[in-house]
């Protein structure tokens, strides 16, 4: 009998070359891909707190070494949106008694309403953008529907690329 491949006790195999199987992602490589991942949350956070580091509160001027701890206040709270957690224009540098202890100026005095509106009184006089996105993004995330339609996704890998590009600019003296 002839064999042909009806009566064939195993299929022909074809002759054509088979394509190479595709190497699995790691773990890493796929929280790096997804842009808003733990990954990029910490490389974020990173940088972010090099760059504070080097700057001057912006309520009474000083730097680093004169005062404990310079570090960056979240206009829109990191616990309130994921979206602007890491935004450049979201972050001021505040010494660390302007940010949490000051009795005049500080924005976690919630005990002291009058220093939490001497906060928002200099942010508006010192650093007029920063005020007018803290404003408009605020009103922007407290008008969303948040149970219609698809969340917007943050890009943390692009914002993390605009910290250290600050940080270079910052390093090479620009």
């Amino acid at each position: 009998m002839k064999r042909t491949p009806l009566y064939r006790k195993t299929p022909l195999k074809a002759n054509a070359k088979r394509k190479p199987k595709r190497k699995k992602k790691s773990d890493l490589q796929k929280r790096i891909d997804k842009k808003d991942s733990s990954y990029w949350n910490r490389k974020c956070k990173g940088a972010v707190a090099e760059y504070m580091h080097r700057q001057a509160c912006f309520i009474c001027g000083r730097r680093e070494p004169e005062v404990e701890l310079v570090c960056g206040h979240h206009n829109i709270f990191k616990s309130m949106s994921r979206y602007h957690r890491w935004e450049v224009m979201n972050l001021v540098p505040m010494c660390k008694d302007h940010h949490l202890y000051d009795d005049m100026v500080s924005p976690h005095r919630k005990d002291l309403p009058l220093a939490v509106v001497a906060y928002t009184e200099v942010l508006k006089a010192k650093l007029p953008k920063h005020y007018e996105w803290w404003i408009e993004n605020d009103i922007e995330r407290r008008h969303q529907r948040l149970m219609e339609g698809p969340k917007p996704r943050p890009d943390w890998a692009g914002q993390c690329e605009q910290w250290q590009e600050l940080i270079r600019q910052l390093t090479n003296g620009f």
